[in-house]
């Protein structure tokens, strides 16, 4: 056997056993990870969404409790022969823009005395047993049996009587459960998910009382879940065979309920399922791509061999032959043998790779600081909305005194204006932390720009700041969502107002380059420092002592989900430029 014939099997055998280990290795690692993986994941998601239920069954449980101790509501004792009660209660129907579908109020006598819906009034209440109840801030409240035909949960409350002991009657409001199943479809991250990903509500017997849209065929009213999936634990996953799916076999992860505040909760559980050939269809893909590498691998090692082989024979040879050659008696001088490295390669495959890393580590310091304004945001939305839409709706109750003070109109105002900035401000925190999905329609873009400007025309003529534009002509040539597009450019020059001087001048322009429109918005204004051009859109950054730093982070989310991109850099007067780039339809192209 020749040592040319016996590299190349060695090399053949070593290079094919050593990649197919490798490549079983990391598919069962791989796979056992993703696995690990999905079970934490869906953990996670049904520990938050459990949260959520959680605190919105706490808001509307405080409502009633609040609503019960108003004033108003003894206007059961003179049966409310003046409807301020029912104009009470329809005014927070509306208020609350569906949240609740029902409010009334009946007297001892189960009678109903006022409603937000007029025709219920005079009308007597069939008593059913409380499904549920608790103490909450020492007041007793009931949950009746969920009417699923109607998707509505009634919460129910004494109405103390002020003048003797006992109560006066009974406050109802029916919670539109529709609030209970969005929340659940809300795990689904688009509809191509929909058949894959699933998420359900039990109650403490593990009766199914809600589910995502995808299974609202599928399970039936209060259907029992098997008594063999384990869910004794406070929260976990495991894998199992799920009847309503076809018996397929399905990752759970599941989270009891832990309460919100001083609501203790009610036992309830929130399990999210992920079909196993959905969780692990990357796994098998990658599986099918390994099996392809490994044959082309297979083919590949074999040619490199026979060259490989070639390259260490033949200087062997050569040398053998100068050695035969010597003995012989032959003169001649030694061969030259040449060697080639692979150090040019190596190094630019090594800046590429950390040239990767970075960008990966400002992903992920950027969605870690979403994920802190997600957390801040559904805070104050629970902790602020609730008292302020309260403090609101009695500040407009006492607008409505006629004997009011104009001192105490003057404050009135001062409470409504500063309730709706804060209110406002929590809404922003909310937009940034979950953007609204574009509504994508044909768009002028000039019309879009001329409209902003218009907006903006008077604080800009406050500074005396000049506006000027040069629109390219571009009919119908995007595609996007009008007010969130109108959003960027509104926040984009009332920034540039807000950092251009006195007498300044701020032009808009757009051009169409490599496909893309290409917008600027250009000031005369102090700049921004090379440092801070790359986290001028993280979160929480800001130049000004007054501002909250999330307008270019919200500006930021509503390019990227157009399909676009967002940069600075210095106008050539002086100031920022600001870059905006969003891909045009083929029509414009056309």
């Amino acid at each position: 056997m020749t040592i040319r014939y016996t590299l190349l099997v060695s090399y053949v055998l070593l290079s094919l056993t050593s990649v197919l280990l490798i490549t079983l290795m990391i598919f069962a690692h791989l796979r056992e990870s993703l696995h690990s993986e999905i079970e934490t994941q869906l953990q996670a998601q049904a520990s938050t969404l459990m949260q959520h239920i959680d605190t919105t069954l706490f808001e509307r449980m405080e409502n009633i409790t609040t609503w019960s101790h108003l004033d108003m509501m003894q206007e059961l004792r003179t049966r409310d022969v003046d409807k301020r009660l029912s104009q009470f209660l329809n005014e927070l129907h509306i208020g609350y823009d569906g949240v609740y579908q029902q409010l009334f109020a009946v007297d001892q006598h189960h009678k109903v005395i006022a409603s937000s819906a007029q025709e219920l009034v005079g009308h007597t209440l069939v008593s059913v047993p409380p499904w549920l109840t608790l103490n909450l801030n020492n007041k007793t409240l009931a949950l009746h049996p969920l009417d699923i035909i109607h998707k509505q949960l009634f919460f129910s409350i004494a109405i103390p009587d002020n003048f003797q002991v006992g109560a006066l009657g009974t406050l109802y409001t029916g919670f539109d459960w529709n609030e209970i199943y969005n929340l659940l479809s809300a795990t689904q991250v688009d509809e191509s998910q929909s058949a894959e990903s699933y998420a359900l509500l039990v109650d403490a017997e593990h009766h199914v009382i809600a589910t995502s849209a995808a299974l609202a065929n599928r399970i039936p009213a209060f259907h029992a879940l098997p008594s063999e999936w384990p869910l004794d634990a406070e929260r976990g996953a495991f894998s199992t065979h799920a009847d309503f799916l076809d018996n397929q076999a399905v990752t759970v992860g599941y989270a009891h309920s832990k309460g919100y505040r001083k609501f203790a909760g009610f036992g309830w559980c929130v399990l999210i399922i992920e079909t196993n050939e959905h969780a692990f269809a990357s796994v098998w893909q990658l599986w099918r791509t390994l099996l392809v590498f490994l044959g082309l691998t297979l083919l590949l090692g074999i040619a490199v061999s026979l060259w490989i082989s070639a390259l260490i024979a033949n200087p062997i040879v050569r040398l053998t032959q100068f050695t035969r050659d010597f003995m012989q008696g032959k003169q001649q001088l030694p061969p030259k043998l040449k060697a080639n490295g692979e150090v040019a390669e190596l190094n630019a495959q090594f800046g590429r790779m950390i040239a990767n890393l970075e960008q990966s580590k400002r992903d992920i310091v950027r969605v870690a600081k979403l994920a802190v304004i997600g957390e801040m945001a559904a805070s104050m939305a629970h902790e602020v909305r609730t008292p302020l839409g309260i403090l609101r709706s009695s500040a407009q109750m006492l607008q409505r005194e006629q004997q009011l003070s104009p001192v105490g109109q003057e404050m009135i105002e001062f409470i409504l204006s500063e309730s709706q900035r804060l209110n406002e401000l929590v809404t922003t925190l909310l937009e940034c932390a979950r953007p609204k999905t574009p509504h994508f329609t044909p768009q002028n873009l000039q019309s879009i720009l001329e409209h902003t400007l218009n907006l903006i025309q008077s604080q800009a003529d406050q500074k005396h700041i000049s506006l000027a534009s040069n629109f390219a002509v571009l009919a119908h040539s995007i595609s996007g969502d009008r007010d969130q597009l109108t959003q960027v450019f509104l926040n984009l020059i009332i920034n540039a107002i807000q950092h251009t001087p006195q007498h300044g001048q701020i032009s808009v322009t757009t051009a169409i380059q490599a496909g893309n429109v290409h917008v600027q918005v250009k000031d005369n204004g102090p700049g921004i420092k090379d440092e801070h051009k790359l986290t001028v859109f993280d979160p929480f950054f800001t130049r000004r002592q007054d501002g909250v730093g999330l307008g270019l982070t919200v500006v930021q989310q509503i390019v990227i989900a157009h399909g676009g991109q967002i940069y600075i850099t210095d106008a050539p007067g002086g100031g920022a430029c600001f870059h905006v780039e969003l891909p045009c339809t083929s029509d414009a192209l056309a």
